[in-house]
Parts: C-alpha cells; structure tokens; sequence
C-alpha cells in the first residue's frame, strides 16, 4: 500500500480512538495497564485528565528525556496530551510544551484535556511530524511516544532530519518506539490492523542507527545517557508487547473498529488463530531511543 494510503487509515483509526468509538469492548482499566506496564507511575497517570492516557503507548520518552524548567520540549505525535501535559509540568510557567499531531480528532481532545488540567503552557498544532512548521533550533528537547514506527518507510528518515533541525544545538531527543528484532513476516507486514497497531511497520536498530546518522546525530551512548556527551543510545526495555493482545481481540470483537482498522480480508494477513497465538515479542520490542544533537563548533 501507498504512503498515502497508510497515513489515511493511520488517520481514521486513532481519529476513532480520540472520539471514544474505538476497542469499545476493552476493559475499563486497560489503558492504565499499558501506561504503567510501558513506564508511567500511577502518580503521572492520576496528574492528568483521564482520558489524556488513551493507552496507546509502548513506553514512557519522559524518563531518559531530562526535561528541566524554563525549556521547550516538542511532543510528535501527540495523542490525547499525556506527554504535552506532563512535560508542561515539568518546564514550569516559563517553559513551554508543544504537542504535533496530523489527527485533528486527537487535538481537540489534548486542547480540551489541557483545559480541564488548567495549563496555559501547552500548545498544539495539526501537522505532519515529516515536516513541522516550526522555526530551526527552537527546541531543548524532542519527545515521541510510539509513532514513528508509523510513518511510512520511506518517509522515517526525513521525520529524523526534521527532528535534527528543530533541536538547539545540544538539544536532545527521547523517543519511545517498537521497534523489529529481525525481518518480519510477510503475513505481519502486509496486516492492516498490526500496522496501525504499531508492529507492522516497524523498523530495526539498525535502520534506526542509520536514520540518526544521516540526520546527523552520531557516536554511541550508554544509558541512562549523560547530557554532556554527545551521541546516541538505542536500548530494548524488555516490556511485555503481548499485552496489546487485548486491543487486537478488542478489535476483533468490535465491528466498527474492525471497519476502521482494516481488520478484514486482506492478502497475506494473520487470520483469527493465528494473530492470537502469535508472540510479538519474538519479533518486536519497546525501545528507548536517546539523541543529542552536537554542540556546534565540537
């Protein structure tokens, strides 16, 4: 499928998701389960609005991303807020918090959920993470949580070189992405829903190494990385990915998702069984992905 293609059911799905007509058949308390099983404490979950956390996270970028007062931290791919919100505490007053997302239906939830919290530090804007309409080296801090892997193939690398050059230099860069531990299946990389469900298109570390190099990012850190080095640290959370099992079978049980997502028939897809008894952690983790672009003149 076409990158245009992908971008509108990417669309329509968590446009679904932001308007609460999405995985209808989920447990009440799901997306307080992924939100603490990928890094969040039950003190951030309860800081924000409820449904700022739409449980759509594979990690939490806010641990090894350092955000510090008076700073301006970017957000891409915002979602409902949780990251906006939480990074907008921690700049405080004289820091600023920026949320990006291409979902108008998941904007209007983060502005409102911004509202219903009183920030008047947090700002959002409809765009593409591929190309933000945003000035150069405005940014401390670039955080992501489990969306690039979203992004076409063949537009990551771009989503890299736009992250390089709205950081300041020495700014940094903390993702939360799936990433693949080996090529995937065929049957997985043409499943609609899986790709949605941020498995299908996922690439590997060493895809990754390369897009942060060409950005422009380079060397290697260890984690949890220090601020003063320069370099980049790629490191496998070892969380459990089977646990959005409960989402596909959400999907499953629920018709209208499985319109909107994509779920039916399609060449080459995991088929009822056989999603089910698949082991996505065989295939695929939850990566912290930790930049700092160089200082200029080092």
């Amino acid at each position: 499928m076409d990158a245009a293609n992908l971008y509108r059911h990417v669309q329509e799905h968590y446009g679904k998701i932001a308007n609460h007509t999405a995985l209808t058949n989920l447990s009440d308390k799901y997306q307080e389960k992924v939100a603490t099983a990928f890094g969040y404490t039950l003190q951030d979950i309860q800081s924000i609005p409820g449904n700022a956390n739409l449980g759509v996270s594979c990690g939490n970028p806010l641990a090894t991303a350092n955000i510090r007062t008076g700073e301006t931290v970017i957000d891409l791919g915002c979602g409902g807020g949780i990251d906006v919100l939480l990074s907008a505490a921690k700049v405080g007053p004289d820091g600023k918090a920026v949320g990006i997302d291409m979902t108008k239906d998941m904007l209007d939830l983060a502005r409102r959920n911004a509202t219903k919290a009183g920030v008047s530090n947090a700002s959002f804007i409809e765009a593409s993470i591929t190309s933000i309409p945003l000035d150069s080296s405005v940014a401390d801090c670039i955080i992501s949580n489990c969306v690039i892997n979203l992004v076409p193939k063949v537009d990551k690398p771009i989503v890299f070189k736009e992250m390089f050059r709205v950081l300041k230099s020495g700014g940094r860069l903390a993702i939360s992405d799936i990433l693949a531990k080996k090529d995937l299946p065929i049957e997985v990389r043409e499943d609609l829903s899986l790709y949605v469900g941020c498995i299908a298109g996922a690439s590997q570390v060493h895809d990754y190494e390369r897009f942060l190099k060409d950005a422009g990012f380079e060397g290697k850190l260890t984690m949890p990385a220090d601020c003063n080095l320069q370099g980049v640290a790629i490191l496998n959370t070892n969380s459990d990915l089977n646990l959005y099992k409960e989402l596909w079978q959400a999907e499953k049980n629920d018709s209208e998702v499985s319109s909107a997502s994509c779920c039916g028939s399609h060449p080459g897809q995991l088929q009822g069984r056989a999603k089910s008894m698949f082991d996505f952690n065989e295939w695929a983790g939850s990566f912290q992905v930790y930049a700092i672009k160089p200082e200029l003149g080092v």
